[in-house]
């Protein structure tokens, strides 16, 4: 199966609840359900992982420092202890620091040649080179480590999304794990952000230790970049195609971000598990079961987005589930949107026709979007 979002797609419309044997897995698609899903408590944050009980002895043993570090990312983390690291993190996305690590973004765009601005790839002239500048200052690192450090977080995130043993994957997650813990404790010293002084002080205090810290700076790398550089991708295929969009999106921002967010969905599913015996839709889901949230099978729902894969800016902003909700809802989304929004009004400030008519080749897997590349088309 590749075209995962037809998948989706089907079994959204085929039935509320879906059993999936394959990978053991009931899969909730429908937005009403999965926005109630998200804040209910009778569903755990770290989902079941039905391969784990297939690997040998020797398996397991290579496998458990990666799998301890990567349960300890916050958005794996159930409370009490979540709440701890909700209150450690939160602060570190406060509006100052926002306006900081966006401003660094606006440096970066302000500093781009018009040829980058009608290269024949603008995400990766313009606007990955942005949003690495933000990253890189909000992790309070040199922009020269980004590319490491999100090839550590690749390596991990392969790691998670394992259906089955491989020995390769699970090698190269252990490597990445002890060289981006050691890089996260320099970083931490270093305290050149609000985040690395949170966590240095965190480590000081007795508060976290060190695996607990190495799995926030994992969490963030992973949500922070992708994502972003994908709703902004998103935004700038209809941005750059349809000069009414231009004027659309000067009018109401807030909406066309929204817009653009919902559609590209960036990650695919919010996974949980059941803590007790659950009956959902007339189906009973017993305890310990893997639970599939599907994000972006909601915000295709039909139900609640008319017309559903088109770009429409007379929705308003109604409420989406890209970053989820509740207690596990995304940290980082309003630094997000501030991003999007400096990226775009650079975008659109531009001299008329320096940036021609563009289309995304994406890259959609089981479990994310990602934009491969920008390729130019004729008006």
């Amino acid at each position: 199966m590749t075209d995962h979002l037809s998948w989706y797609d089907e079994i959204r419309e085929a039935e509320r609840v879906h059993w999936d044997g394959e990978t053991r897995s009931w899969y909730i698609t429908r937005f009403d359900d999965v926005w109630e899903l998200l804040v209910d408590d009778r569903l755990g944050a770290r989902s079941a992982q039905a391969h784990i009980e297939r690997m040998t002895p020797a398996q397991r043993e290579l496998c458990a420092p990666v799998m301890d570090s990567v349960s300890k990312w916050p958005v794996f983390t159930d409370v009490p202890r979540h709440t701890t690291l909700h209150r450690l993190i939160l602060p570190c996305f406060a509006p100052a620091e926002t306006q900081r690590v966006t401003g660094v973004a606006r440096s970066s765009l302000k500093s781009a040649e018009p040829a980058d601005w009608c290269s024949d790839d603008i995400v990766e002239a313009v606007i990955q080179p942005a949003c690495v500048a933000a990253l890189a200052a909000f992790l309070g690192i040199s922009p020269a480590d980004v590319t490491r450090v999100t090839e550590w977080s690749a390596r991990l995130i392969a790691f998670a999304g394992q259906t089955a043993y491989d020995h390769e994957v699970v090698t190269e997650a252990t490597v990445a794990l002890r060289e981006f813990g050691d890089f996260v404790m320099r970083t931490c010293a270093a305290g050149n952000s609000v985040l690395s002084s949170s966590m240095r002080r965190s480590l000081r205090e007795g508060v976290l230790d060190r695996s607990e810290v190495v799995a926030v700076y994992g969490q963030l790398v992973t949500g922070f970049l992708q994502p972003t550089i994908s709703s902004l991708a998103m935004a700038i295929e209809v941005l750059a195609d349809d000069t009414a969009v231009k004027a659309a999106f000067e009018d109401a921002p807030d909406t066309f971000i929204a817009e653009s967010i919902r559609l590209a969905s960036p990650f695919h599913f919010a996974p949980r598990r059941t803590l007790r015996d659950m009956s959902f839709a007339g189906r009973l889901i017993p305890a310990g079961q893997r639970v599939v949230l599907l994000l972006v099978a909601a915000n295709r729902d039909p139900r609640r987005f008319p017309d559903p894969l088109r770009f429409r800016m007379d929705r308003g902003t109604p409420p989406h589930v890209a970053f989820a909700r509740g207690r596990y809802a995304c940290l980082g989304a309003g630094l997000t949107r501030h991003l999007m929004r400096a990226v775009l009004t650079a975008l659109v400030e531009q001299p008329a026709g320096l940036v021609p008519p563009a289309a995304v080749e994406w890259h959609v897997g089981r479990g994310m979007r990602m934009p491969l590349r920008l390729t130019r088309s004729k008006a």
